[in-house]
């Protein structure tokens, strides 16, 4: 199975360098058209599917996507960006102060670690895998990707190799539940 995974547009909370977490907040101008440009892209492929995490941002995101694709869209919890608890909605130089954001074991207070979110992603990859799609595209959040890339590359979630730009779409080869390759489409 082939899993085009794109991160939401850009929010207002991101120019703000306020962590959502579970919290939302509207995509900019330029988080939509973002959003119209995967759209048009993966508008050449054969999408069976679009799976998007249940936060508005992604939810949008995967709206805006879909006047292009016209298939199904599937709200799923399993994708949503990690729980930052008491730190959803806060600015990240507060958190930095507060939280070791570098250790994927530490757990924000009333939220989650990064191996917690790690597990639940990787999981609903294995899940969506035994799915009769041949190609599907997921909208999630950056936090998602970067433990899916994590895994690909057996490296550490805050390594180089885990930064994602939301103006790329992610191509993912899953088979039997493993990541098999990933490809950067600009």
């Amino acid at each position: 199975m082939f899993v085009y995974f794109v991160r939401h547009g850009e929010t207002e909370f991101n120019k703000k360098r306020i962590c959502q977490g579970h919290k939302d907040s509207p995509l900019t101008l330029r988080g939509v058209r973002s959003a119209e440009k995967h759209g048009k892209r993966l508008s050449k492929e054969r999408i069976g599917i679009i799976y998007s995490s249940d936060l508005g941002r992604c939810v949008e995101t995967a709206r805006i996507i879909n006047k292009f694709l016209r298939v199904g869209v599937v709200r799923v919890s399993e994708l949503r960006e990690r729980d930052f608890g008491y730190f959803n909605g806060r600015s990240y130089d507060e958190i930095k102060r507060k939280l070791n954001l570098s250790n994927p074991s530490e757990v924000a207070p009333g939220g989650e670690s990064f191996n917690q979110m790690k597990n639940r992603v990787l999981l609903f990859l294995k899940k969506v895998g035994s799915e009769c799609f041949e190609k599907v595209v997921v909208v999630s959040h950056k936090g998602p990707l970067r433990a899916i890339l994590s895994e690909f590359y057996k490296t550490n979630f805050v390594s180089g190799e885990c930064d994602s730009s939301s103006e790329n779409i992610y191509l993912l080869e899953v088979r039997d539940g493993k990541i098999m390759d990933v490809k950067v489409i600009e």
